[in-house]
């Protein structure tokens, strides 16, 4: 895929209705009742910095750029009185069985996630030209995600 085909990619992305991947311990959850799936291999399109601030369990404010939250413009992240119980993320954008989805990661899934993006950059590898595959690791009551190259 050229650096153009994954720019029009992560435009029809953005521009879409986020299928949102939740993760639970024993694997991924793609919200179509499907089986968990332990691994999945997928192309991540895209990814940066996200915010969600949590009440009950529940997501009751988000930030896909860590700036601005999505249900008002006006606000800045950074002048929130929320700001210290809200949650730091790593947003991916990724392609799955020819159909877009969003994961949020947070705490070890995120760390295993930079750590994986700092080896593709040693190896000269650019993220949204090869596939990656997304391994659930049972940790109980959650589930850590680790990150590594797909085998072709």
């Amino acid at each position: 895929m050229n650096p153009q085909q994954a720019e029009i990619l992560r435009d029809i992305v953005q521009r879409m209705m986020a299928r949102y991947i939740t993760v639970k311990p024993l694997g991924i959850d793609l919200g179509d009742k499907r089986k968990l799936i332990p691994a999945l291999d997928c192309r991540i399109l895209d990814y940066g910095a996200a915010r969600t601030l949590y009440r009950n369990r529940r997501p009751v404010c988000r930030s896909l750029d860590a700036v601005k939250p999505i249900n008002d413009q006006e606000k800045l992240c950074q002048k929130c009185i929320d700001r210290e119980p809200c949650t730091g993320q790593v947003r991916l954008d990724l392609l799955f069985d020819n159909t877009p989805y969003r994961l949020l990661i947070a705490y070890t899934s995120a760390k295993n996630f930079l750590i994986y993006t700092g080896k593709l950059v040693e190896k000269k590898l650019e993220i949204r030209s090869i596939n990656t595959k997304i391994v659930v690791v049972n940790r109980g009551s959650w589930g850590e995600l680790r990150f590594c190259l797909a085998n072709m």
